[in-house]
């Protein structure tokens, strides 16, 4: 009999790194791999990303609304209950022997209390991790305590999973799934970069991702976010891309300000909802900076070299490689730590390989095959 294995996607950032674990369950016939969208991927607002996921040849089994039109906490609040509604129908219905579930974002904990109620076994991706800016830090570990096998992507990771009161024997170290894609994904030029995006070839480019800190104010998250906006174009003559804010509170304030900006700076400063993962990853290889609060700096980046500004506390407890300038939220450490950067010529670093060396999408399917495929 055919093992179901369920993934379960909510985000555009999240799909790019289960893609490579998803092609490796499609490719053995052993699985019948199910796909499970909700979150972002179904809203116009965040580009219809789940279009993305059938371009990427997968076919998706349900689509589980539940984005309602708010970006307050309530608002996030009542979504999260109508995830958990629709999760139940999808999951009765497609009946899957595990879900697949990666990372940290709120609407895991809708998708995998139900899958806990229903008895689905839950596999988790990415946790032991640290965040200590965001509320994800919670959702991590409770879903951590909720699933019945681990695979995060460091051997210090997998310490904390320990120290949580998770067996060993529940931890399988693998890797980022995420630096797959380095190895599989093949990347676009910078003259087909330059001419997707209408950047100037000769320019240097800076690729901007700031989502809110969900345990401060959107507000305050809106003000830090002006402020860095305002030095990259006053303290560099680079073009830069900005790419949409997650589905958080605050979130769409985030945005707004992005396209406000986009249109009064349209020769240096272009926004887009989703680049999708092919030219996410592409734009960063011939960045020469990233700045923001995303974890793809902190995880991706290092593997290129490139030089990473990494704003606050929201990637506050990961480790962080050689390329990386934290610096905190005042406009005076971001103005000194781009001056820094900008003077030194945006510096290209040896590659880290730190989070794993891109086969971790195969050592997991390798891993629920051992596991969970019926003899």
């Amino acid at each position: 009999m055919i093992t179901k294995a369920c993934i379960i996607t909510a985000s555009r950032s999240e799909y790019g790194l289960l893609r490579w674990v998803m092609e490796a369950i499609q490719d053995d016939p052993s699985f019948n791999l199910q796909v499970i969208v909700t979150g972002a991927h179904l809203s116009s607002e965040y580009g219809l990303t789940y279009r993305e996921i059938e371009k990427d040849g997968f076919r998706i089994d349900a689509k589980v609304e539940m984005l309602v039109s708010s970006d307050t906490a309530t608002g996030v609040a009542k979504s999260m209950g109508l995830c958990a509604i629709g999760m139940s129908d999808a999951l009765m219905r497609l009946a899957p022997d595990f879900i697949v579930v990666l990372g940290d974002r709120y609407e895991l904990l809708p998708v995998c209390s139900t899958a806990l109620l229903m008895r689905i076994p839950i596999v988790h991706i990415s946790g032991g991790d640290v965040t200590e800016g965001a509320i994800d830090n919670e959702v991590r570990n409770a879903v951590s305590q909720m699933a019945s096998l681990h695979f995060p992507g460091t051997e210090e990771s997998a310490k904390r999973l320990e120290k949580m009161g998770i067996a060993r024997d529940r931890i399988v170290v693998v890797g980022e799934p995420g630096l797959d894609a380095f190895r599989k994904l093949p990347l676009l030029s910078r003259s087909e970069i330059s001419q997707r995006l209408g950047l100037n070839i000769s320019d240097k480019w800076i690729l901007l991702t700031y989502h809110p800190e969900t345990r401060k104010k959107p507000e305050e998250n809106l003000a830090v976010l002006k402020i860095l906006v305002q030095e990259l174009l006053e303290g560099t003559s680079a073009q830069i891309v900005a790419t949409y804010a997650n589905a958080d509170e605050g979130g769409r304030m985030i945005n707004a300000y992005l396209e406000e900006i986009s249109s009064k700076e349209r020769a240096r400063f272009k926004v887009s909802k989703s680049l999708g993962q092919q030219m996410y990853l592409s734009l960063m290889k011939e960045s020469a900076m990233i700045a923001g609060n995303s974890s793809s700096g902190i995880v991706e980046a290092p593997l290129l070299g490139i030089s990473v500004l990494n704003i606050g506390d929201r990637q506050k407890g990961r480790h962080l490689c050689s390329n990386i300038l934290s610096c905190s939220y005042t406009r005076q450490e971001i103005h000194e730590a781009i001056s820094s950067l900008a003077k030194n010529g945006f510096p290209k670093h040896e590659p880290d390989y730190y989070y794993g060396d891109g086969h971790a999408g195969e050592r997991i399917a390798s891993e629920l095959k051992a596991l969970y495929v019926k003899r």
